[in-house]
């Protein structure tokens, strides 16, 4: 129960001060100034909401000096139970409740909630561990200001908490100047619990509270003049000038950024002509909101409609569209976990607090937050459904892999902002027409829809849930060592081994075996092609071509519409296996691509063929990887996540010129800049590291075919050079002209961790014997050089340029290069070379081999990825996302667009 409170009240507050930390740090460069903007800006917010509490507590105190004589008097001549009714008949005659005294304290509730936020934020705040401010040396640790030493006793003192006491104390003197001493004593009483509670607290909270105490002994300052509001007003916009003075002539980060806070500083001057823009609205536009029923049923299905959108509907698509990687995340087993947390944040944001607010204020206020939440509401669905836009594939992690296009085009950025005034124009005619009604019963429809949405959603949701619970209980699982072999290889026989990297970039190899030259010795034998081409940027699409060859290319797989998409899918798995082990070959396969069509991998469909051995080694070795290396700060991806999935809505329901600076480059805002799945990254890193541990080469004496599949070059991520490995900080990313991309690191990792699995294989006996493969399903969109843009060509071509590295029996050679045209579907081909004669597959009865390419080849740009995106039977490609390819992929002429 604490943690859904918690979760509602405080979490949401937790996040403001984030983001605005985050943007005090990007700006001042400094933790201690940016610990002050979080102060100042915590205060500038809630001044209005102080400013009315303010207002309730003269109220109050008003009354109970009106009414203190006579309960003096009561008090006096009557006790117990007498006194008691005459009191509570006093009370009723005067219009007055005592628990209307609460109203006394208004300033004080106000200031628990945050102060909870900013304690929860800043006294974990990694950022400030060991950051020095000032006079204060470590802004995570307490100040240890004055050292005291009386010879082999003394210590550290902080001085810090005094002095923020010392304010507190000066500004509640101006405050309670005029109080009663239970007043006074309240507010002295409480510096000195803070004094208590904050003096070994980290001196950055320390900084943070002590300034909200001054900018209250300023606040109170400012109550002394006979105008506050006017020198407020002057006060603000000077600051604002300072600041604008600063970001255009001294600051040196992104000049968009510094002009966009230039302009949003530009409204402190227009305040007063904002509000008494809002009076004349009030008067005369909005009349129809005086009904208080219809403004607050008005208000609160407004409020309901933007939850339901941001706190269900929005994560339920995403989640609905792959549930099993918001699955069995760390100790969080069902996607519910993160839809129901998801929407607990929603309610503190669009129901808990914007509820608080309304009923402090009067019906002035009242009315121009209804406005604001019928606004919100509907700009937000329509901004939603209506402008979701396009930015490619969204990772597990909430981040977009592409996120290049998240800027819109000025065209569609207007058509965007012209919507949003119009709607703002309808809604505050139709109120002023006395159509509030018609307002409200449309926002009751599109709450029940958005209900009905989300428990189609959820029933979706669930049943993926509990097929992806079977795969998982089906699953082979390592050994009690955890370490036991997974790969025999015939020191005797011969081996052939298909390595898929998956998204694998073929043009990293030069510069990578450049970077680290011992390569070369590593990879003695392989021929490396880079003419070579994939048929779809997707593993989906991209894959089976490499498993079952020709055959399964979309063009073929589409002419076969009278079978299922995933039976196809699913031969192309078991070709190659079910061919090598008719042929008496030992067979293993670990982690198939998209088995079933599951995004974990269903390793039943190799129930009915006991020969083939079949292994998980994607996520089955990391907790093993991690006892055994030193990676503290380990951020969880369920942590990530929980706040990521917010912001994605609060990202999805904005107007497209705010996304990219609620996106902000895929940290979201955060403070950790988890934008990375490194879990994810260590599940497939692990598998390549332990490779010497997890091979026998001495158990097997007839020939093996092994299928090795591992992700770990789709996941981008820095890691620490020359050797690429992961590391909790990186220092040295590499001298590579490809250093810059983020794709990068993880595709030299590989090949190097690669590199040392084959010097063991030679030191085995089992490398010459050996023929090796290693290709990818597709390549990644990247700016190597290798492909020129062209206005013909309206994509990268890089995508559909997977890496292809061969190395057959008996070679030895220094790493060649081979111009030949060569396909992903050549895989097939390779492995049987001289070793199956004619082989056929065993579905179709057809021979598998290379002929095909010696014509022109069909690819699709087809950017859908999932399997619910495609048809039953065929894959659902548009006409114009089918181009022709041949002989040389470099040559630009020889991609021409085929209309089908």
């Amino acid at each position: 129960m604490l943690n859904i409170l918690y979760t509602i009240i405080i979490y949401p507050l937790v996040q403001i001060i984030e983001i605005i930390f985050w943007a005090g740090y990007k700006i001042f460069k400094t933790n201690g100034l940016a610990v002050i903007c979080v102060s100042f800006a915590v205060t500038f917010l809630c001044l209005p909401l102080y400013i009315t509490a303010e207002k309730w507590q003269k109220i109050e105190r008003g009354i109970t000096r009106r009414l203190k004589p006579k309960i003096d008097k009561i008090k006096a001549v009557f006790s117990s139970d007498e006194q008691y009714m005459i009191l509570s008949t006093y009370y009723r005659q005067s219009h007055y409740h005592p628990l209307y005294g609460l109203r006394g304290s208004l300033g004080l509730l106000i200031q628990i909630p945050f102060f909870i936020a900013a304690y929860t934020f800043l006294s974990h705040l990694d950022i400030l561990k060991g950051s020095s401010f000032f006079f204060i040396r470590d802004l995570g640790a307490p100040d240890g200001l004055l050292l005291i030493n009386n010879g082999g006793g003394g210590g550290r003192f902080n001085i810090l908490p005094l002095i923020m006491t010392l304010i507190n104390c000066a500004a509640g003197a101006i405050y309670s100047k005029n109080l009663y001493i239970k007043d006074k004593v309240q507010i002295y009483g409480l510096a000195l619990a803070f004094l208590v509670l904050l003096y070994n607290s980290p001196s950055g909270l320390v900084l943070y509270w002590t300034m909200n105490n001054i900018f209250s002994l300023v606040k109170n300052i400012f109550y002394l003049f006979k105008k506050p509001a006017r020198i407020l007003y002057i006060t603000m916009c000077a600051l604002a000038l300072l600041l604008d003075i600063f970001l255009i002539f001294f600051h040196h980060g992104n000049m968009k950024k510094r002009i966009m806070i230039v302009v949003v500083s530009f409204i402190i001057p227009f305040i007063p002509f904002a509000v008494n823009f809002f009076n004349y609205m009030f008067k005369s536009v909005l009349l129809s909101l005086n009904n208080k029923n219809a403004k607050n049923k008005l208000f609160f299905v407004s409020l309901g409609v933007t939850c339901l959108l941001i706190g269900f509907v929005i994560p339920s698509y995403v989640i609905a569209s792959s549930p099993q990687e918001f699955s069995y995340i760390e100790s969080v087993s069902s996607p519910f976990f993160f839809l129901r947390n998801t929407f607990l944040q929603a309610l503190g944001f669009s129901v808990f607090w914007p509820v608080c607010i309304y009923f402090l204020f009067g019906e002035k206020i009242k009315t121009l937050l209804t406005i604001i939440a019928v606004f919100a509401g509907y700009s937000s669905l329509v901004n939603a459904f209506c402008f979701s836009g396009k930015y490619g594939e969204l990772s597990s992690m909430l981040t977009f892999v592409n996120a290049g296009t998240m800027k819109p085009s000025a065209d569609i950025a207007f058509v965007n902002i012209f919507i949003m005034l119009v709607l703002a124009a309808l809604i505050v005619f139709l109120i002023h027409i006395n159509k509030t009604k018609i307002v409200f019963a449309v926002s009751f429809i599109v709450l029940f829809a958005f209900a009905g949405i989300s428990t189609a959603n959820c029933i979706s949701i669930g049943r993926e849930f509990t097929r992806y619970t079977s795969i998982r209980s089906a699953q082979v699982k390592p050994e009690n060592s955890g370490l036991s072999p997974v790969f025999h290889l015939s020191q005797k026989g011969k081996n052939v081994i298909i390595i898929m990297l998956d998204r694998a970039v073929n043009a990293f190899v030069p510069e990578i075996f450049s970077e680290s030259p011992e390569l070369y010795k590593q990879f003695s034998g392989f021929v490396y092609y880079p003419n070579t081409l994939s048929f779809n940027g997707h593993t989906l699409i991209g894959a089976p071509p490499l498993f079952g060859g020709y055959e399964y290319i979309p063009q073929i797989v589409n002419e076969r519409i009278e079978e299922p998409l995933v039976k196809k899918h699913n031969e192309s798995l078991l070709l190659m296996p079910l061919i090598f082990s008719g042929n008496d070959f030992n067979v293993t396969i670990t982690d198939p691509p998209w088995a079933n069509y599951s995004w974990m991998p269903d390793v039943r469909i190799y129930d009915g063929y006991p020969q083939i051995n079949v292994h998980n080694t994607i996520r089955s070795y990391t907790d093993i990887w991690l006892t055994q290396n030193v990676f503290s700060d380990l951020q969880p991806k369920s942590k990530t996540l929980q706040r990521n999935f917010i912001l994605f809505s609060f990202f999805k329901s904005a107007p497209l010129v705010m996304r990219p600076a609620i996106y902000n480059n895929g940290d979201w805002w955060s403070t950790d800049s988890s934008i990375i799945d490194f879990r994810q990254l260590l599940n497939n890193y692990a598998a390549l590291d332990f490779l010497p541990l997890l091979t026998d080469t001495k158990a097997v004496k007839q020939n093996t075919f092994t299928v090795f599949v591992n992700e770990l070059t789709h996941e981008p991520a820095f890691l620490q050079a020359p050797d690429y490995v992961p590391v909790p900080y990186i220092t040295e990313r590499g001298t590579s002209k490809y250093a810059g991309i983020v794709n990068y690191p993880a595709n030299a990792s590989a090949l190097k961790r690669l590199g040392t699995w084959f010097n063991y294989l030679k030191q085995n006996g089992v490398y010459d014997n050996t023929r090796i493969i290693i290709a990818a399903d597709h390549g990644a969109d990247i700016n190597s050089g290798m492909f020129p843009y062209s206005e013909n060509i309206p994509f990268n071509r890089e995508i559909y340029n997977p890496l292809l590295l061969v190395k057959d029996f008996g070679d030895n050679f220094p790493l060649k290069t081979d111009n030949a045209f060569m396909t992903n579907a050549d895989v097939p081909s390779l492995a049987f070379k001289n070793l199956i004669q004619n082989p056929v597959n065993p579905f179709t009865n057809n021979p598998v081999n290379d002929a095909q390419k010696n014509g022109v080849l069909h690819i699709t740009i087809s950017d859908k990825w999932m399997p619910y995106e495609h048809n039953a039977n065929t894959f659902k490609i548009a006409p114009n996302e089918w181009y022709t390819v041949h002989s040389d992929i470099f040559n630009i002429d020889n991609w021409q667009k085929q209309l089908f």
